[in-house]
C-alpha cells in the first residue's frame, strides 16, 4: 500500500506547520547531498526532483484547505488543528461524548455496512464536486493534437502523473486494466505528463516514451510541456485523477494511487447517474 503524505514526510497525522517543515527539510536534506555533487547530472537531477515532490507534499499540507480536504479523503481528522498543533478547545467531557456517540454509530451500523458491502461495491475515497473542467489542447507523445473537448459524450478519466513518481508507477498497471475493460463502452482515458518537470530535452521525451513501453500504457499520453494544464485544475502531488462525466463535468478527483476496481466504480457512477 503506498504511503499517504504524512508517512512519506516522517510526520506524524496532527503535525503542525513547524514539523511540516522540519520533516520536508529532513527529507530534503538527504538529496539535496546528491544534488550539490552533482549539479546538472543525472543524479543531481533525480534529486532535485525528489525534493520537489517532497516539497509539493509540504506545500499541500501548510495549505489549510488543501489539507483540509485531503485529510477527509484519509478520514483521519476529527478536529482542526491550529498552526501550534494544539487542537480547538474542546473539553475532555466533550471528547468522551463525540468519542462514545462515534462508537455507539459503529455498532448500530455494522450489520447495515456489511450487507451494504455485499450489495455493491464500495465507493473509493474521492472527493465529489461539480465543476466545467478545463480545456485543453496537448500533444501527444506521437506528435498528434488531442483536444479534450473532442471527447465531449463520453466519460473521461484525466491521470497526472510523472515518470519519477513512485505512486504512479504502482497505479499505471491498475489504470491500464481498467482501460481494457472500459474502452470499448464510452470511457476514454487521458494521461498527462508533466513535462516540465522531466529531464529537459530527448532524454525526457525517452524517458516518458521508455515508462509507456515499461507498463504497456495503451491509453494516449499528452505532455503538459509548460505546467500550464496542471495550474488550470490545480493539482495536488501526484498522481491525481479527474473523473469527468459525458457533458464535461468534473464530477469526482482522487489524490492519490488509483485501483482498477477504484476506476471502475467511479465509472459506473457516472454512468448511472450522468
Amino acid at each position: 500500500m503506498a504511503q499517504n503524505y504524512y508517512e512519506q514526510l516522517g510526520i506524524p497525522m496532527d503535525a503542525d506547520d513547524t514539523a511540516i517543515r522540519a520533516g520536508c527539510e529532513r527529507i530534503s536534506a538527504r538529496f539535496r547531498a546528491d544534488w550539490l555533487n552533482d549539479p546538472g547530472g543525472t543524479v543531481g537531477d533525480s534529486a532535485m526532483k525528489r525534493i520537489r515532490e517532497f516539497e509539493a507534499l509540504r506545500d499541500l499540507l501548510l495549505d489549510s484547505v488543501q489539507r483540509t480536504e485531503y485529510d477527509r479523503l484519509l478520514g483521519v481528522r476529527l478536529l482542526p488543528v491550529t498552526a501550534s498543533g494544539r487542537t480547538s478547545a474542546v473539553s475532555r467531557e466533550v471528547w468522551m461524548i463525540v468519542l462514545g456517540g462515534f462508537i455507539g454509530l459503529v455498532i448500530v451500523c455494522i450489520v447495515w455496512i456489511v450487507s451494504a458491502r455485499l450489495a455493491m461495491p464500495t465507493m473509493p475515497a474521492a472527493a465529489e464536486t461539480n465543476r466545467p473542467a478545463p480545456n485543453f489542447a496537448l500533444q501527444t507523445i506521437d506528435g498528434k493534437t488531442l483536444r479534450l473537448n473532442d471527447l465531449r459524450g463520453k466519460i473521461v478519466l484525466v491521470n497526472f502523473w510523472g515518470t519519477w513518481c513512485v505512486p504512479c508507477k504502482a497505479e499505471t498497471p491498475a489504470l491500464e486494466a481498467a482501460y481494457t475493460q472500459l474502452k470499448d463502452s464510452g470511457v476514454e482515458f487521458v494521461g498527462v505528463n508533466l513535462r516540465n518537470q522531466e529531464e529537459l530535452g530527448a532524454a525526457g521525451d525517452a524517458a516518458v516514451k521508455a515508462f509507456v513501453a515499461t507498463y504497456g500504457v495503451t491509453y494516449p499520453i499528452v505532455y503538459d510541456t509548460d505546467g500550464e494544464v496542471a495550474r488550470a485544475y490545480q493539482i495536488s502531488p501526484i498522481p491525481v485523477s479527474y473523473f469527468i462525466d459525458a457533458q464535461g463535468n468534473i464530477r469526482y478527483v482522487y489524490v492519490g494511487e488509483l485501483k482498477t476496481s477504484d476506476v471502475l466504480e467511479l465509472a459506473r457512477r457516472l454512468h448511472d447517474t450522468p
